[in-house]
């Protein structure tokens, strides 16, 4: 357990480096306790059919707890025919586009984007075709103009993949106005829409505006959602939200009907932890959790940044998205900072078509509160070194 934790602390950079690397939920979080009941009530309630192949589409109760946490977080009115189980949003995505995309088509994504749903579409015979976003989220103006150009050559678009919702990297959140207008570009011109929307869950201020897939009734959005934030990455378990065709196709998928629905048995503990009225008391005492922290290191930058630097204060999820003045690279920035004591990844990895040189992620779930204020010092210290 000491190695994992000083192998994810170090993120690639020197050993030893405060890590502010990875966008993980903070390990010390972890409903241990609740699991482990949850754990119990499956064996004495499920055995054996929890260890059995499961239904191609999942648990259905999953399924029907799925539905009443929609109903209840959204107001969104569901049946079980509208949602599939998947091992984690990761999963989802992947088969998505195995089974939405064809070689030689082109996928949209937003620039900048979370760069291991880059690195996953890139698996694929694809071609990705970025689209810049503002403070208000992708810009729907860019993407018709794109999505028209891709079409005009030739190129067969597959789908739109987006974080409308305290985005990874930049932890903007899509205006309402920008997902009514994205809603209606995706039904004049037919583009499907997959919303990745895991985050939604932790929202540290205001509210979170409507999800595409509610905007759309459901038509034409694949929504991905996962316990990863909420309860444990280790879980693997997610969903996809859709009409109940692409559902069916997704279920009908040869993957799942070789090997069944995906972690039968996580699915049912996950299933008994949410029926025993765990899920949403742990997702405030999160909330509160990664609050402080979005705060500790908002406050830090004010204090530690020189001027002309710049950065986003996201409502909720994980990420500050931060930008240098030129000709200041995060590149260079890094190298300094990792001689320092402390590493981060730069921005190029979140970008599909290029950019991204002056950026820097910086997430705050992972890091407790003094280490924050002290690699953001740091982080000052080593912006002012090669500004020299």
């Amino acid at each position: 357990m000491v190695e994992q934790a000083t192998a994810l602390q170090t993120g690639g950079g020197p050993p030893g480096a405060l890590s502010f690397y990875y966008g993980h939920p903070d390990p010390a979080a972890f409903p241990l306790a609740e699991l482990r009941a949850a754990v119990d009530a499956t064996w004495q309630r499920h055995f054996p059919t929890a260890l059995l192949y499961g239904p191609e589409q999942g648990s259905p109760l999953l399924l029907d707890i799925l539905c009443q946490k929609m109903r209840h977080d959204e107001g969104l009115k569901l049946s079980p025919e509208q949602v599939f189980i998947a091992a984690g949003a990761s999963q989802g995505l992947d088969l998505i586009c195995r089974l939405w995309a064809r070689p030689g088509d082109a996928v949209l994504v937003e620039a900048p984007s979370y760069h291991e749903a880059i690195a996953l579409l890139r698996d694929y015979p694809v071609r990705l075709a970025a689209v810049p976003l503002d403070d208000e989220g992708l810009i729907v103006d860019a993407l018709a103009e794109r999505l028209h150009a891709l079409r005009a050559e030739g190129t067969p678009v597959a789908f739109l993949y987006t974080i409308p919702t305290f985005q990874n990297p930049s932890g903007v959140t899509m205006s309402a106005a920008r997902r009514q207008a994205l809603v209606t570009l995706a039904q004049t011109e037919k583009l499907w829409l997959v919303e990745d929307d895991v985050y939604r869950d932790l929202c540290y201020e205001g509210t979170v505006p409507p999800s595409l897939f509610e905007l759309a009734g459901g038509q034409s959005v694949l929504r991905l959602g996962s316990f990863s934030k909420t309860l444990a990455p280790g879980l693997r378990l997610g969903w996809v939200l859709a009409e109940p065709p692409a559902i069916a196709r997704l279920a009908d998928s040869g993957l799942h009907r070789s090997a069944g629905g995906a972690n039968p048995f996580t699915a049912y503990v996950v299933a008994e932890f949410c029926r025993a009225g765990h899920l949403e008391p742990h997702v405030a005492r999160l909330v509160a959790r990664y609050r402080a922290r979005r705060d500790a290191m908002l406050e830090a930058l004010a204090a530690t940044m020189p001027p002309g630097v710049t950065w986003t204060r996201p409502r909720g999820g994980f990420f500050v998205w931060l930008t240098l003045p030129e000709p200041l690279t995060a590149r260079e920035v890094l190298a300094a900072a990792e001689a320092r004591g402390i590493t981060f990844p730069p921005g190029e990895p979140f970008f599909a078509e290029g950019g991204g040189e002056r950026h820097i992620r910086l997430p705050f779930s992972y890091v407790d509160t003094p280490d924050i204020f002290r690699g953001m010092d740091i982080l000052g210290q080593a912006i002012r070194a090669v500004s020299r």
